[in-house]
């Protein structure tokens, strides 16, 4: 009976000992599965490169295979979990087309880019791009706007309506704005004093909203078409060499305003571009910028 029983409590204790061994590798298993999502969630953006990496790699001259070189070492290391994949694969088979999603995945960021915005002019000319608040006196001649607003007018437009125009304002031109500007603002200067704002450049050109009618395109789409083409002329300015500064203001369209650049009721002033030379010191302190682009994962999505 003794016999009987000692052995029947060592059975017990086995059966205890195997059961605290299962809870351990239970335990360790969540463990391991919880460090296999937050591995996978850190290498979502395998493709983004940190701050510090970018830097070093442009302070040793390396500025154009930089981005795919570094995407690719951290594509060896983004292999996302079978387990993950195949969750994401039945909950998306699982989904209704009326029932809200919860389990969005987000952007995938696992593949390596192919796109190199320091070898490519024009993605370097728009990432380089700034705002320039003091200009040189030499300007582009009206040829040059010309030629240039001839190349902005690709601009995204739906309809192909154009509703954008740009006013030419130089010279005694710009005192004009500036007394414009005063009697809107109900501002009251003393004998020869002059609102000097508007000559902060020797060239500015004003952006004008021209909305059409059409039924399939409402003012606000046009708007957005004229903000597309003043954005692209500051591009464009860029490229060529030229600073701006766009600028607007609660006064834009005061009636004294929109009076002096012969505004139609339909239209809308968007505010004016301020055009000239970058001054050098502003070039040498750009050529030696570290200053980060913000980062673009904060501007993408999915449904």
């Amino acid at each position: 009976m003794s016999k009987h029983t000692d052995s029947t409590e060592h059975r017990g204790s086995k059966k205890s000992d195997c059961s605290s061994k299962k809870a351990d590798k239970s335990k360790k298993a969540d463990k391991s599965k919880k460090a296999d999502k937050k591995k996978h969630r850190k290498n979502d953006g395998a493709g983004e490169v940190s701050r510090g990496r970018v830097r070093a790699h442009f302070l040793d001259g390396e500025t154009g295979p930089w981005a795919k070189k570094l995407a690719g070492e951290s594509s060896e290391s983004a292999e996302p979990t079978s387990e993950a994949s195949e969750a994401a694969t039945n909950g998306a088979s699982a989904q209704s087309p009326q029932v809200r999603r919860t389990d969005r995945q987000g952007p995938d960021y696992t593949a390596p880019t192919s796109i190199d915005i320091v070898a490519d002019p024009v993605l370097h000319a728009i990432s380089t791009r700034r705002s320039i608040s003091k200009l040189g006196p030499e300007t582009p001649n009206d040829s040059d706007l010309r030629e240039l607003i001839r190349a902005v007018s690709s601009v995204a437009d739906h309809k192909g309506l154009k509703p954008w125009r740009f006013i030419i304002i130089r010279g005694d031109d710009r005192i004009r704005l500036g007394e414009a500007l005063d009697e809107a603002g109900d501002v009251h200067r003393k004998a020869g004093e002059i609102n000097e704002k508007p000559l902060r450049a020797e060239l500015l050109l004003a952006l004008v909203a021209s909305p059409v009618d059409n039924p399939k395109v409402p003012a606000w789409e046009q708007h957005a078409t004229a903000a597309g083409a003043g954005h692209l002329l500051e591009l464009a300015l860029w490229q060529a060499g030229w600073g701006a500064m766009w600028r607007s203001g609660t006064l834009a369209n005061e009636p004294a305003v929109r009076r002096l650049h012969r505004l139609k009721e339909s239209e809308l002033l968007m505010g004016w571009l301020y055009i000239g030379a970058v001054p050098e010191r502003y070039r040498q302190r750009l050529a030696h910028s570290t200053r980060p682009l913000p980062d673009p994962e904060q501007f993408l999505d999915t449904l």
